[in-house]
């Protein structure tokens, strides 16, 4: 077995599973679909490729810094549609949360776009804050291993740590290990960032253990409910001077 060892350190870094609208809250590690989604980018794939072969891999993450929590609010809406272009919206109408909806005859929310039919929404967004993981995905398939870790060393598209506006502060590959998921945890160096000497690591594992599920696995991009639930378990690693320096 082969695992593809990826280094996920930045300034910020967000992680949602189930949270839209008002609320984007963030797990607290990186999730098994963004980190599918960082390698189906670095691989230059287009959004209705197949990922079989990715989801396939087994996936495990190492919280060297686990950083912190914050959030940012942003407002939307309670304005004028600017007006660009000839297929603008009318200039007149307003946007942001309707007021007063109602019921079409067709059977679908309807709202008046008049100027006081629409407030501001405000939008809080959660990001992990100076936070540093290693994360592995693990295949028997040798050559799909270091395709992956070829293109993480030259990706065919930027990469981001979740969302688009948290860009990995160093590079993300970082190479491959022949230990497997139960194993690269304890087996390779924590990284030089690490503030913890014992990091936990989350380990997926078959449904059959009857883990809690706790995560996703992406089957497509192109709809967001196409996903199936994978579980994980967690761990807590020897103290780092039993681990390899």
């Amino acid at each position: 077995m082969v695992t593809v060892l990826l280094r996920l350190t930045g300034p910020m870094q967000s992680y949602g599973t189930s949270s839209q609208w008002e609320e984007r809250a963030t797990r607290s590690r990186p999730t098994k679909s963004a980190v599918v989604g960082l390698v189906a980018n670095a691989l230059g794939l287009s959004i209705d490729a197949p990922l079989h072969d990715l989801t396939q891999m087994v996936f495990a993450v190492r919280a060297d810094r686990p950083g912190q929590q914050m959030a940012d609010e942003q407002t939307a809406g309670g304005g004028r549609f600017p007006p660009t272009g000839p297929t603008a919206p009318n200039p007149d109408h307003w946007y942001g949360a309707p007021r007063d909806p109602d019921m079409s005859p067709e059977g679908t929310l309807r709202a008046s776009r008049k100027k006081g039919s629409r407030d501001p929404v405000l939008i809080t967004k959660h990001y992990l804050i100076d936070a540093a993981f290693l994360a592995g995905l693990s295949t028997e398939n040798t050559q799909l291993a270091h395709t992956i870790d070829t293109a993480l060393r030259q990706p065919a598209r930027l990469l981001f740590l979740g969302r688009h506006c948290c860009p990995p502060a160093r590079p993300v590959a970082h190479g491959t290990t022949p230990h497997g998921p139960d194993q690269w945890p304890s087996r390779v160096s924590l990284l030089p960032e690490a503030t913890v000497t014992r990091p936990t690591v989350w380990t997926e594992v078959p449904p059959a253990t009857g883990a809690f599920p706790s995560s996703e696995n992406p089957v497509s991009f192109t709809a967001r409910n196409h996903r199936t639930l994978f579980l994980r378990t967690s761990t807590a690693l020897p103290p780092a001077s039993e681990l390899p320096q």
